[in-house]
């Protein structure tokens, strides 16, 4: 999959798909963000890994017409994990690279995702909706479509009162980011707030994201989706994840991410790799995992629940895990390598709670995560970051 976009022929005519490695065709075209080549490697209890890869964050439509009424025709899949139901957001049009309007999306069916290994199953509604962006301005013009970053959505056509096309690929330099469900950010309610989108348009990059949410456990089939996908400058950022679901422990963690790093490096040996670690988990960075649901009157709460006794016999807590991180940096930036650390505090810690309260104790809230793609922006990409945009050309 080409990082500039797929273009794809519809009944109304050419569009450009730009933020996916790879398409399903069925009802329609549905956008998937990890090769479905690279499904059969995923753990038997995978059910929840294919969802969140099927979910859009990131991923957008782009067509040029003189139009001034654009439909969708859609197929929006909603997700469920046992009892909890996943966000619906929106879908945003933006006219040459600026806002004009938001449809909060349908909801045609939900996909029920067990936690053990038993197959999934899809509950359908409607066979189909249009979501309609009109009050266009006149003239030719570049349409973009951002997708709902929690949904899994189905393109079926797309329609115009002006015949549409395909525009040209982007020249803007690709950026290639992998995370947990904090990279994801289906929590900020339009996909163009999630921190990777709100950093990319910051530095005007093109951004794929990769942030799976629950999913960020350095696999090999993450990193060689990757490696074969390419970029000119690539980041990760890991930890929570691994944490929460107690995967690794201060044993395994470090080589694990120098194998991912290696896997990367076999198709980018020479592009620059910001490499950061998670952001604080208030009351519980600390504490290892499991990680733990609590529910309250008004929402819910997450935190682990490990026992601190086991740090001592090798388990891993989220504090721990940045001195992981860093090191693993270190040892390769000391050897020659282009890779650089981002401490996530920076993005996201304790002088900023009181301000950023986190509303279920890990995740964060749409004003959040504007703050942090600005700092992101800042510190990777920003004139005295770690790598200047003016660094990866036009």
């Amino acid at each position: 999959m080409t990082p500039r976009g797929e273009v794809v022929a519809l009944d109304g005519g050419r569009v450009r798909i730009v933020g996916h490695l790879d398409t399903l065709r069925d009802r329609g075209i549905r956008p998937v963000r990890i090769p479905v080549a690279a499904w059969p490697h995923f753990p038997p209890a995978g059910e929840n890994l294919r969802a969140v890869s099927m979910q859009a964050s990131g991923v957008r439509i782009a067509l040029v017409t003189a139009a001034t009424r654009v439909e969708l025709d859609v197929v929006c899949t909603r997700f469920q994990v046992q009892d909890f139901l996943g966000a619906r957001n929106a879908f945003v049009a933006e006219i040459d690279g600026k806002p004009h309007a938001h449809v909060e999306s349908p909801v045609n069916g939900i996909l029920h995702v067990p936690l053990s290994a038993d197959a999934q199953r899809t509950e359908e509604f409607s066979p189909s909706s249009v979501v309609v962006f009109d009050d266009l301005p006149k003239g030719e013009k570049t349409v973009t479509v951002w997708l709902p970053q929690g949904m899994i959505v189905d393109l079926l056509d797309v329609r115009a009162n002006r015949p549409i096309e395909a525009p040209e690929p982007s020249t803007r330099p690709v950026w290639v980011h992998h995370g947990s469900s904090i990279s994801h950010g289906v929590e900020t309610p339009l996909p163009t707030g999630t921190w990777p989108v709100v950093a990319a348009r910051t530095a005007d990059l093109d951004v794929i994201n990769l942030g799976f949410g629950g999913q960020c456990m350095l696999d090999p089939f993450v990193a060689d989706a990757i490696a074969a996908t390419p970029a000119d400058v690539i980041s990760l950022k890991v930890g929570v994840n691994i944490v929460g679901a107690r995967s690794m422990d201060q044993r395994t963690f470090a080589p694990a991410l120098h194998g991912f790093l290696d896997r990367v490096r076999r198709g980018h040996p020479e592009t620059p790799i910001v490499v950061a670690s998670s952001i604080l988990w208030p009351e519980s960075d600390e504490r290892p995992g499991p990680s733990d649901v609590e529910f309250l009157d008004d929402g819910i709460r997450c935190f682990t629940a490990g026992d601190p006794a086991d740090i001592a016999k090798g388990a891993l807590t989220l504090a721990e895990s940045r001195r992981h991180v860093a090191g693993v940096v270190r040892t390769r930036a000391t050897a020659g390598e282009a890779v650089h650390y981002l401490d996530g505090l920076a993005l996201y810690g304790p002088d900023d709670v009181a301000r950023f309260p986190l509303p279920d104790g890990l995740h964060p809230d749409e004003a959040l995560y504007r703050e942090m793609g600005a700092r992101f922006a800042a510190l990777a990409f920003g004139p005295d970051g770690l790598v200047p945009r003016e660094s990866l050309g036009d």
